[in-house]
């Protein structure tokens, strides 16, 4: 089996599919990470004394880079987009462009790519690319794992899927006593993220077959998480660029 991971961000993968990746370490995976892991609005960096998004950049990549040589996944399979954290889905054509380009390369036969639940801007774009991909490449199976999303009263849920789907059913892998430890240290190497990577556990990882999303509808009723946090972009102004890039 040849896989490929689509991350939007450096941690990511090791969120939704640290031990999945270790425990299929011995086949042909593949990481693609979207973002540099650095917004324009350097609101984070700056708490954490960072003066520039260079700098800032760098950091994260040797982060994932710690993370990743922990289960033995080769330089040579980490792939790299060039986006700006927070800005893809101002370039959703673009990103399915690069995707493409790298599905075409790698050929995987399985695709892991975060679930569309209104989390953050960035993930629901890559799930939206990946779907893209998948109906012009039917070749590889899309799967999906949540990240976070918000609930009904507007609070962080992660590792959890927005809601069930019957056509979709989840396969959990539970973690055993060493992989916990192994994610835990993963997770360990992401300095820069500790604040938000504390509210996830480590004791197991959810999959499901990726189900046929509506991008021009809200995954969920409400707000969105990433509305609640304020950063400026709305779920409507998110839905407005995936129909102009469906139209596309």
């Amino acid at each position: 089996m040849t896989a490929l991971v689509v991350a939007p961000h450096p941690d990511d993968e090791t969120l939704g599919a640290g031990i999945w990746m270790h425990r299929h370490s011995q086949g042909h995976v593949y990481i693609l990470h979207v973002t540099d892991g650095s917004p324009r609005d350097m609101q984070n960096a700056h708490e954490l004394g960072i003066a520039t998004r260079e700098e800032y950049t760098a950091i994260r990549s040797r982060e994932v880079r710690v993370a990743l040589d922990l289960i033995s996944i080769p330089a040579r399979n980490r792939l790299q987009c060039s986006f700006t954290d927070k800005d893809t889905y101002l370039n959703l054509t673009a990103l399915v462009a690069q995707l493409d380009s790298h599905v075409a390369a790698v050929n995987p036969s399985l695709v892991l790519a975060p679930a569309y639940e209104g989390g953050h801007p960035d993930h629901d774009a890559v799930a939206f690319a990946v779907a893209a991909v998948h109906k012009r490449r039917p070749s590889f199976e899309h799967w999906e794992f949540p990240l976070y999303h918000a609930n009904a009263k507007g609070d962080m849920v992660s590792g959890t899927f927005v809601s069930p789907i019957r056509c979709c059913p989840e396969e959990v892998i539970v973690l055993t006593s060493e992989e916990c430890l192994l994610k835990s240290q993963m997770l360990g190497c992401f300095e820069t993220q500790k604040e938000i990577l504390q509210r996830f556990t480590v004791d197991c990882e959810r999959f499901r077959r990726a189900p046929v999303y509506d991008f021009t509808k809200a995954p969920h009723p409400g707000a969105l998480l990433y509305e609640r946090w304020g950063w400026g972009i709305s779920g409507e102004a998110w839905r407005h660029r995936a129909r102009e890039a469906l139209s596309a």
